[in-house]
């Protein structure tokens, strides 16, 4: 593999669009309750979080190939969006390159997040320290929250609330979190969702490495009804949130996706053993979590539309 395409790959950059849509569900809410859209603003806080994102793929790179995951895992389980970039098993990288692009990556986001900091408020840099926490130590030692049966949990908040929050402070200059959590928890449900079903395929090479995450404790065939729950929790929340008008009607607008999260709820239903078979879920899984999060960012920008 030439070198530039070793890069691409083990940065992670087809999953950059993790980081995208929670940015702009947060700036959707800022428009929604304040008419306040500053785009410098907006583009350097995505940014920063692609930045981040691609300090937690090489880290993560790094330490699962020192940890000896990467290197276990059985021919048949190796899906397109499971057992990493298989970048540093085949050594068409030096790891240790890989783990300061990491460090370079981290220190660029804490500069723009500095940034922002002094023009905003403290509140950015909180934020960023808390993703910080939850990313960057996802399996760095000794933290190695994915080893603890953390990093599903920890994912989920940094992608759902915390870039939201973040997104939404930067436009705002305010955070009244009993207005935006509920919408928050939508693609932070998705993007866990996403976690969870990754690790299917990975679940013995995990197993033998002492990575026990939430699917290595709980076996496959109960983390299967959980991946069940978060996709119709993450359906939930709009639903019951605009019946209760906690939520503009607009944001039913998510329910439109149901058809094929079905689909992919029955695949994992049967497929859970069957790494290549999950291969079609785990795709329907990050479409869901990236079509139902900006057609809820669209709903408030709808809504915004309507009342004005």
């Amino acid at each position: 593999m030439v070198r530039w395409k070793a890069w691409i790959e083990v940065i992670r950059v087809k999953f950059f669009l993790a980081g995208v849509p929670s940015t702009f569900l947060g700036a959707s809410l800022a428009w929604y309750m304040h008419r306040k859209f500053d785009a410098p603003y907006f583009f350097l806080s995505l940014f920063g979080i692609l930045l981040s994102m691609v300090g937690c793929y090489t880290f993560n790179e790094y330490f699962d190939f020192k940890s000896g995951v990467d290197v276990i895992i059985r021919q048949e389980d190796i899906t397109p969006f499971s057992a990493g970039s298989r970048v540093l098993p085949k050594h068409q990288l030096n790891p240790y390159s890989v783990f300061k692009a990491g460090v370079i990556a981290w220190a660029l986001a804490f500069i723009i997040g500095l940034y922002l900091t002094l023009v905003r408020g403290w509140l950015v840099m909180l934020l960023a320290l808390l993703g910080f926490f939850t990313g960057a130590l996802y399996t760095l030692p000794p933290f190695k929250w994915a080893y603890r049966g953390l990093g599903e949990v920890f994912i989920g908040l940094t992608y759902g609330p915390l870039i939201t929050f973040g997104s939404y402070y930067v436009q705002a200059a305010e955070l009244p979190l009993h207005l935006i959590s509920l919408p928050s928890l939508v693609p932070g449900l998705l993007i866990t969702a996403v976690i969870w079903i990754n690790e299917f395929p990975d679940y013995f090479a995990d197993m033998k490495a002492g990575k026990r995450n939430m699917v290595v404790r709980l076996g496959r065939k109960r983390a299967s009804k959980i991946y069940t729950f978060l996709i119709l929790a993450s359906y939930t929340i709009p639903l019951l949130g605009a019946l209760l008008q906690l939520l503009p009607l607009t944001t039913l607008a998510t329910l439109v996706t149901l058809p094929i999260a079905y689909k992919g709820i029955s695949i994992v239903k049967g497929m859970y053993e069957d790494s290549k078979g999950l291969i079609p879920a785990m795709a329907i899984t990050i479409f869901l979590f990236a079509s139902s999060t900006l057609l809820l960012a669209s709903a408030y920008v709808l809504a915004a539309w309507i009342t004005l």
